[in-house]
């Protein structure tokens, strides 16, 4: 699930690699769905869209809004 979500900020969010990795990193979004398997039934691309909100990352949110 993890890479998937790294797939998407690079796809969808234009991250490079690296940022995308630290986002998934410093969101603790593994250690969510270790405690709560219900967070496998979200789509990756929604894990992708609650970090970058976290990290109030307005300037790749807003291409999204774009869309």
């Amino acid at each position: 699930m993890v890479q998937h979500i790294i797939r998407e900020l690079i796809v969808e969010f234009g991250k490079c690699e690296t940022e995308a990795k630290e986002l998934v990193k410093k969101s603790g979004v593994v250690k969510s769905l270790m405690e709560d398997s219900m967070g496998f039934h979200e789509s990756p691309y929604h894990w992708a869209l609650s970090i970058l909100t976290d990290a109030n990352d307005v300037e790749a949110l807003e291409k999204y809004l774009s869309h």
